[in-house]
């Protein structure tokens, strides 16, 4: 069976062994955070936290923590399989004439099913906050020097402010306050290039 969200992927770890639930209260201000290194440090499980102080969200914790826990969620043991496919599609050389393209259309096919698809509906539109705001997330501050709390693994989507072209990087995001955050990206970064040609534009 295909793995097709968070919740299934908590699923598959505690049928698997691979979850403890923690149901005792837990703080986000470096608590959850000094479990966490524990728990990893001794090549433990990954951990659901249900009852978060000052929240009603709950947390995971060391979910891509071990290969097995990796194999589950991807669904597959054979790590350099996947890395061969990627390999092979950016690789992927466009064939002289006709027949050699036809050949090749089963291949690029299979490509485009990787291709992301813009779609005008979905889960994401489901729940809409008119006042969004950072309290309501059980941010961790994991250390008690730093300067606040952290997204430490935050999915950021920009776009180039002329091509339109899109971009998903992994960047450390600073909670200042309720409503603002500071993005920590290195200047060669392409959402730091999105940004700098917006700022340019304004």
């Amino acid at each position: 069976m295909a793995i097709n969200d968070i919740h299934e992927f908590v699923d598959s770890l505690e049928k698997a062994g691979e979850l403890k639930r923690v149901k005792t209260e837990v703080d986000t201000n470096l608590e959850i955070a000094e479990i966490l290194r524990r728990v990893s440090y001794t090549n433990g499980p990954a951990v659901l936290f249900e009852n978060i102080k000052d929240y009603d969200m709950p947390v995971l914790g060391n979910a891509f923590g071990s290969i097995k826990r990796l194999e589950i969620g991807l669904e597959t043991t054979e790590f350099s399989e996947i890395g061969r496919r990627i390999t092979d599609m950016t690789k992927m050389e466009i064939p002289s004439g006709i027949f050699n393209k036809i050949k090749k259309l089963p291949e690029l096919s299979k490509m485009s099913e990787s291709f992301p698809k813009l779609e005008k509906s979905g889960p994401v539109t489901e729940i809409v906050n008119e006042s969004p705001t950072f309290d309501k997330i059980p941010i961790i501050k994991s250390w008690p020097k730093d300067a606040g709390k952290f997204i430490t693994f935050g999915l950021v989507a920009t776009k180039h402010p002329e091509t339109g072209v899109r971009n998903l990087g992994v960047y450390r995001i600073q909670i200042v306050d309720s409503t603002h955050a500071l993005m920590h990206w290195q200047k060669h970064k392409r959402g730091a290039a999105h940004h700098d040609i917006s700022k340019e534009k304004q």
